[in-house]
């Protein structure tokens, strides 16, 4: 049997005020088309379905029409949210989904929800916090669940996998080899993969696949079949390197490949001059340009946008020379530190003053926002 495994389809995500709706559809027709080509006989999304908790309109119309071309496979579609997935709205019609072979779980009820296909069983556990366990566990092991790892170990110890079988995993957690972390990008952080300390991947050792989502770097934890496919696209520019795609595994032969996913638009990384980027051919692609020379013209942005309309960062040289001399004297980020003091001090570096009322105002509205969807 041929599966195939994605996850951090992040729908409605925004980048730099740009909208990536039209990137998203182009690349959720491409799994669509590998699915069919490959002959996939089972879809895996492993998490972060959507972008938000409370996606925009315009997020759920996308997965919508995503939702009636999985209908349209010939395979099973198997779904678990993710920690940026509501589970009340990604659970909705999901009994009337498991009709047209799309089984969304949301939900855990004390068991891993099982999917039986052939000779394989495919365990699917949404995104859960210790808290979640309070109901199934007797006092004194709820009492014993101090991390991530105690409660994952909790979870699958429940579990009675048939070793005569292949066994498959689909989880959304953070997941580390020994005291090796997963590698991040600058679109995820410690912070917002977090209140999520690592489950060691020493527990999964039982299954023959494990097929993680949460980081966004395609990357291999421990072994060739615990892995992350990373997200279908990048969403940011310190993501512009991977090589981003869908990840195929052979129940059979045991054979692990990726599939590379063609976008709509390349992201790109530049650092050149000023004249070298205007003699450079017009480009669609979403860029950052960082410039080597301060250029003798009133608007570079006005003009560099005409050529390349999807510029979304310009960096001039002297913030680049402020940013670094911001880390040159920064060795660390002590417990003293908070949000509002480090963009503070980064606002000051960059602009040459402090923040006034109305901008500090501002900053702290949106931070309470993201602390409100972090919760």
């Amino acid at each position: 049997m041929k599966v195939m495994h994605t996850s951090d389809l992040h729908i409605g995500r925004v980048l730099m005020e740009e909208s990536l709706l039209q990137d998203q559809q182009h690349i959720l027709d491409e799994i669509i088309r590998v699915a069919r080509e490959e002959e996939a006989e089972v879809l895996m999304i492993s998490g972060d379905i959507y972008d938000k908790s409370i996606p925009s309109a315009e997020a759920v119309r996308l997965f919508n029409d995503f939702l009636v071309k999985l209908s349209q496979l010939d395979c099973e579609v198997l779904m678990i949210r993710g920690n940026h997935d509501s589970a009340d709205r990604l659970n909705f019609g999901s009994r009337l989904f498991d009709r047209l072979n799309i089984h969304i779980i949301s939900e855990y009820d004390g068991h891993i929800s099982k999917f039986s296909k052939g000779n394989v069983d495919f365990y699917m556990l949404p995104f859960i916090k210790p808290f979640h366990l309070k109901g199934y566990l007797s006092e004194e092991e709820y009492a014993a669940i101090r991390n991530s790892n105690d409660m994952m170990k909790a979870v699958l110890e429940r579990e009675n996998l048939d070793e005569n079988r292949i066994n498959i995993l689909m989880m959304h957690r953070f997941v580390k080899a020994g005291d090796k972390l997963p590698e991040l990008s600058d679109s995820e952080s410690q912070l917002s993969v977090g209140t999520l300390d690592p489950v060691d991947s020493s527990l999964l050792v039982r299954f023959d696949y494990v097929a993680l989502g949460h980081i966004h770097k395609p990357q291999i934890i421990i072994r060739n079949t615990v892995r992350y496919s990373g997200t279908p696209m990048k969403y940011s520019f310190s993501e512009a390197n991977n090589i981003n795609g869908v990840v195929t595994y052979d129940t059979v032969s045991g054979e692990v490949k990726t599939i590379e996913l063609k976008p709509l638009r390349e992201m790109r990384n530049m650092k050149v001059t000023y004249e070298e980027a205007m003699n450079m051919s017009d480009s669609d692609d979403l860029l950052r340009i960082e410039l080597q020379d301060e250029p003798q013209v009133s608007s570079p942005l006005d003009n560099l946008k005409r050529k390349f309309p999807n510029l979304l960062s310009l960096v001039p040289l002297r913030h680049q020379q402020q940013s670094r001399g911001l880390f040159a004297r920064r060795t660390g980020i002590s417990s003293r530190d908070t949000p509002e003091t480090l963009f503070a001090e980064f606002f000051e570096l960059q602009e040459g003053r402090g923040l006034n009322d109305n901008e500090e105002k501002y900053f702290r509205s949106i931070l309470e926002e993201l602390r409100e969807e972090e919760a």
